[in-house]
């Protein structure tokens, strides 16, 4: 599994970063009410036993359950973005700045016509 960032996403971790956070950390979680949402923390978060790397956004590592990470495979990606002007409801930190990171498909070229 391997997990990249919309510049906005990049942009909204260097914004918290900036507001005087540090040591940031995401973590796709496995919690009951936002399911596998990125959550950004600082300072001394513990990710579990069984987490494992999958990227970095602007410097921060991502974290993700090694079950989970199986789950997706070697080639699964994903891509973390950016909502802005949320309803400030998620321990994140990027919500104290009306943004809240949401997961998303990677986008494919479709392929063009067929010369002839």
């Amino acid at each position: 599994m391997r997990v990249t960032a919309t510049q906005r996403a990049e942009e909204a971790v260097r914004l918290v970063r900036a507001s005087g956070r540090r040591d940031l950390v995401m973590v796709l979680g496995t919690g009951c009410c936002d399911s596998t949402a990125p959550f950004l923390y600082d300072r001394n978060y513990y990710p579990g036993p069984g987490a494992v790397e999958v990227g970095r956004v602007a410097g921060a590592p991502v974290f993700v359950q090694g079950w989970l990470a199986k789950l997706y495979g070697e080639d699964g990606s994903l891509v973390v973005d950016v909502d802005e002007d949320v309803v400030a409801d998620s321990f994140s930190l990027e919500t104290e700045h009306g943004r809240r990171f949401t997961l998303r498909l990677p986008t494919r070229e479709r392929p063009g016509p067929l010369p002839g």
